[in-house]
């Protein structure tokens, strides 16, 4: 039955390992380990101790200008009423224009 180890122990596995020059296959054999465990436990390990970026990421401004311009024809309404010209875009509401007529009569 295979020895448990704790997460402790299979870091000081992995440093020794990165420690020593020699293959994972012949590290494994030497302690009585599975490749594939070993190769499991150094994945989650290192992802493990690799912070997760949290927060804020890097960004550049770039000022990309485009300019649109609209040409909607829109016919005015033109009043001259004693001496005073008034433009009033088409589709004002006749009571509107009523009012304000009157108020400058």
């Amino acid at each position: 039955m295979a020895k448990r180890r704790s997460n402790q122990e299979w870091q000081a596995l992995l440093e020794q390992y990165e420690s020593s020059n020699i293959t994972q296959c012949v590290f494994c054999e030497q302690h009585g380990l599975s490749l594939s465990t070993f190769f499991a436990k150094r994945r989650k390990l290192q992802t493990a101790i690799r912070p997760t970026p949290v927060g804020f990421v890097g960004a550049e401004v770039v000022e990309k200008t485009t300019k649109y311009q609209a040409q909607v024809a829109t016919a005015n309404m033109t009043f001259l009423i004693n001496d005073v010209e008034l433009s009033i875009p088409q589709g004002t509401p006749a009571t509107y224009l009523a009012e304000l007529i009157g108020a400058l009569s």
